[in-house]
């Protein structure tokens, strides 16, 4: 589900030949319009012999920066949430043409549904430059100031007209409220395994983490780094499990009112 900050721009009206002797006239700053548009198998695995600790430490450490990076930003109404409509994006020192090679940059400053600019950043945008006609794109550098504003920055590889776009895929609180629920819910996503030995099947609890003081199995993803677990069942080898399923839970951890931040 998206919430679409279409900040289409088109320098269809502009000369953009891109030539290697490109005068740089000045332009007025001009502001770009904003509207809106806006029974599961496990891969084949392997029996671990040791627990890959110095791994999990680094999975560990990677999650506590994107904690950092991501912080809880509670919201009281949904109209101080970001708006696509009411966002505005510039772009900085505009020429008349630009040489291939050369970089556009755009600021985007965010706001509301009151038209209150935003304080905070967080927003999950996403920048693409394309050229239909020459069937070739390109993604934009999106670098967020944490106060409201974002520079979206294009390099232009190729000659010809292009057009920009730039999404707001989520606001910042529905990231936040998505971090939060996946965190809340990681361990609570159940499984179900099949160990077949002989004539004799047994079905187990697995998972990506499993709070459990049976012994169990540990496995990796084959071309992969990710660990998961059943608990081994009596009398039969970790390597007898042969299918992995997913439980249908119905559970859902975002509040009704995030629910809305990813309503159309």
């Amino acid at each position: 589900l998206r919430t679409a900050l279409n900040t289409s721009v088109s320098f269809h009206s502009w000369n953009t030949s891109m030539k290697f002797s490109c005068p740089e006239t000045p332009m007025n700053q001009s502001k770009l319009p904003t509207e809106t548009k806006l029974r599961a198998e496990i891969p084949k695995m392997m029996i671990l012999v040791k627990s890959p600790t110095e791994k999990e430490l680094r999975v560990r450490e990677i999650l506590s920066k994107l904690d950092q990076q991501i912080p809880p930003r509670p919201f009281t109404y949904l109209n101080t949430t970001t708006s696509a409509t009411h966002s505005i994006a510039t772009i900085l020192n505009p020429r008349v043409k630009y040489c291939k090679g050369d970089q556009l940059d755009i600021l985007v400053e965010t706001r509301d549904y009151l038209r209150n600019r935003k304080e905070y950043g967080g927003d999950f945008l996403r920048a693409r430059m394309s050229s239909p006609a020459l069937e070739a794109g390109a993604s934009g550098k999106v670098t967020d100031f944490n106060n409201g504003t974002y520079l979206v920055s294009f390099t232009l590889f190729w000659e010809g007209q292009v057009a920009l776009s730039i999404l707001l895929i989520h606001p910042s609180e529905g990231v936040s409220a998505l971090w939060r629920a996946r965190n809340q819910g990681y361990d609570r996503i159940a499984f179900k395994g099949k160990f077949v030995n002989g004539t004799s099947q047994v079905l187990t609890e697995c998972g990506l983490t499993l709070n459990s003081s049976n012994e169990l199995c540990k496995y990796l993803y084959s071309g992969g780094e990710e660990v998961f677990y059943c608990r081994k069942p009596q009398h039969m080898p970790c390597e007898a499990l042969t299918h992995v399923c997913t439980k249908q839970q119905g559970v859902s951890f975002l509040t009704d009112k995030e629910k809305h931040l990813f309503q159309k």
